[in-house]
């Protein structure tokens, strides 16, 4: 996979809490994706291996007023499936986590067997787009499935609108099947189903035989593009906002750190923090310096060093008789808590990213 620069992309503006001895701020951090693929796949190749689905199966349109002429408006199923792919391949493209996206725009399967069991690709089949253009990694669309309940009915035509008014009540549901097939497997890596749904209520003027067709076309199209997105945001890392905080004091050197800190200038915060540490007595006032030593630790990336202060930080609350279920100590656990999870998540990026010890 390409390198990674951060695992902390910025600050956002601060947020003060109501309580004025504590300082808030929102970090972006990244977490891993949740399908760990080889290094090597670097450049992917997405295919279509799947049949459409009969207008006569899981589509329930109902007009108020039945009209042969409905039949002439058959909602188009066969390309919802390159809607999906599509943004398949935008989505992984925009990640630059891979080297090579591309779609193969030919669809593999010639038979209307749409509900038979999933059709794995052959080894000679994988070979053989592996060998097309040097890809090493295969996204497969196996299947991709609707359920539409659309009701469509008129009202009597007012002042403003010459037309009747046509009204439209459409719920959707789409389930999309994928596989991914790494070079030197045979079998699938891994086979997914992401599903999604859409309600919708239109309201306008028009021809509500035509509006029969195209308001669930486009909400089909909608459903197969946010389908197409849940599939590739498990091959891709994401970002995710967190907050943190830290405590202030009211003497000169402590609002100087508050200062530091709030400029992202961690390595001056923690030496005057480290410094106001050795001068205190009471173990609260300890546990405060020591919590904001571990957040100027992780803001430096050192993870291990942040929790080590963590974990001292609730001894030093602990020894001031601090209730467990106090806010400082709600602090503290869901912290830890938060810093074991960002270490093993790095882990995972790391060997995601092919970043080498």
């Amino acid at each position: 996979m390409k390198n990674k620069t951060w695992k902390i992309l910025f600050l956002l503006p601060v947020i003060c809490t109501s309580c004025s001895s504590v300082y808030q701020f929102t970090v972006e951090v990244q977490e891993p994706a949740k399908v760990t693929l080889p290094v090597s796949a670097q450049n992917v190749l997405i295919l279509n291996n799947s049949i459409s689905q009969p207008q006569d199966y899981g589509i329930e349109q109902t007009p108020d007023k039945q009209s042969n002429s409905t039949m002439q408006y058959r909602l188009s199923l066969d390309t919802m499936a390159w809607v999906a792919i599509d943004e398949i391949a935008a989505r992984l493209n925009e990640s630059n986590f891979f080297k090579t996206i591309a779609i193969y725009h030919e669809p593999l399967r010639t038979d209307s067997d749409w509900l038979s069991n999933i059709a794995f690709l052959s080894p000679d089949l994988q070979s053989e787009f592996y060998n097309m253009g040097n890809y090493d990694a295969l996204l497969v669309i196996n299947r991709l499935l609707f359920s539409v309940q659309e009701h469509v009915g008129e009202r009597q035509s007012t002042v403003y609108y010459f037309n009747p008014l046509v009204y439209v009540d459409i719920r959707a549901l789409g389930l999309l099947t994928c596989s991914m097939y790494v070079y030197g497997k045979e079998k699938p890596l891994i086979t997914f189903t992401a599903s999604d749904s859409l309600v919708g209520r239109y309201l306008d003027s028009g021809d509500s035989v035509v509006v029969f067709k195209e308001i669930p076309e486009y909400t089909l199209q909608e459903l197969s593009g946010r389908l197409g997105n849940q599939a590739a945001n498990n091959f891709i890392p994401t970002w995710l906002t967190e907050n943190r905080m830290f405590f202030t004091g009211y003497n000169s050197r402590m609002q100087e750190a508050t200062s530091y800190a709030a400029n992202h200038k961690w390595t001056n915060a923690e030496a005057i923090w480290n410094a106001e540490l050795g001068k205190k007595t009471k173990p609260a006032d300890k546990a405060k310096i020591t919590f904001n030593i571990a957040v100027a630790n992780e803001m430096q990336d050192k993870f291990e060093s942040a929790l080590v202060w963590a974990q001292k930080a609730k001894e030093y609350f602990g020894s001031a008789n601090i209730n467990e279920d106090s806010q400082e100590m709600e602090f503290i656990d869901k912290y830890i808590s938060a810093l074991e999870l960002r270490m093993q998540n790095n882990r995972l990026l790391d060997l995601q990213w092919g970043k080498s010890n």
